[in-house]
């Protein structure tokens, strides 16, 4: 039986009525390959799927996805579980975060009444969004329970650019430079490098995670929380790349902890060099939205 929309009063005027019955399929769809899509995206993928002509102001479809939104908590409030909010993963082109309506839906996510989300929005943002797409498969379940059609994961991928080729893995381990060791505890000493991060005092080398892995530096407020992977001047493009995909475990192994402890998970990871990115190196890291720190060359003495 198709989910009643007229309950969700978002979902009520004419044109959202229309509207809002086609996004969960959509949004589900991109959840499942793990990215976010824009207003404008919606819009098009909207008019190409169902022939619903876009409006001019996206601004219009912020209403329509928080009718989705509610309807999610409504659902796992049946369920008796907490389904991430998808209305997160639709987001503004030029900021990659949702709009600030979006944040009154989020709220029953976190369970703390917006206090956190008020404190550090866009960590609170990233935390949720990662929950999304981590929920993987189990969003079919959700599809089937507010009638909406479980599209072709395998069509969704956006137009992003031609494949980046992973890096080479090394086949012998090389022990630490002493450049490496140089630049760990320069970042350690110098957190005013890092405080769009958080204000942190001195942070330290090799902390070790609950996943194993110790990290070159790590700094901690007990609030807020980040973890540095340095890659000295002797590095290679190879190098650079892999250490973006650490920085992505580490980021994620962080928030789990704090999921795990039941303490927001205001955490992030960065990588540092004091040489920069190549073309590819860039690019990857835009596309899986990871930052990139350079720093002085006498950091490494």
């Amino acid at each position: 039986m198709a989910y009643d929309w007229n309950r969700q009063e978002l979902a009520r005027s004419p044109w959202r009525s229309e509207v809002v019955p086609h996004i969960p399929s959509i949004l589900i769809q991109r959840a499942k390959i793990g990215r976010p899509i824009t207003y404008g995206e919606l819009a098009a993928e909207l008019e190409r799927l169902h022939g619903l002509e876009p409006k001019a102001r996206k601004t219009l479809y912020g209403p329509a996805v928080g009718a989705v939104g509610f309807a999610i908590q409504e659902l796992g409030e049946q369920w008796g579980e907490k389904i991430p909010p998808l209305n997160l993963i639709v987001v503004q082109a030029d900021t990659q975060l949702p709009g600030h309506g979006a944040d009154e839906v989020a709220h029953y996510y976190f369970n703390d009444g917006g206090a956190g989300m008020a404190a550090n929005r866009e960590a609170y943002i990233q935390a949720a969004m990662a929950a999304v797409f981590d929920y993987g498969p189990k969003w079919d379940r959700v599809a089937h329970a507010l009638g909406a059609d479980v599209l072709d994961a395998a069509h969704a991928n956006p137009d992003e650019g031609n494949p980046i080729e992973l890096p080479a893995i090394p086949t012998a381990y090389r022990p630490e430079s002493a450049t490496h060791k140089a630049l760990k505890a320069w970042v350690a000493a110098h957190s005013e490098w890092f405080e769009d991060y958080g204000a942190f005092e001195a942070g330290v080398n090799e902390h070790r995670l609950s996943s194993g892995d110790s990290l070159d530096a790590y700094f901690t407020n007990g609030r807020e929380s980040l973890a540095v992977e340095v890659k000295a001047s002797n590095a290679s493009d190879a190098e650079l790349m892999r250490g973006i995909y650490q920085v992505i475990k580490y980021r994620a192994v962080l928030r789990a902890e704090c999921i795990a402890l039941r303490k927001p998970a205001l955490c992030d990871a960065v990588l540092v060099s004091t040489r920069p990115l190549g073309k590819a190196g860039r690019a990857l890291a835009k596309r899986l939205y990871v930052d990139f720190v350079r720093v002085p060359a006498e950091a490494e003495k």
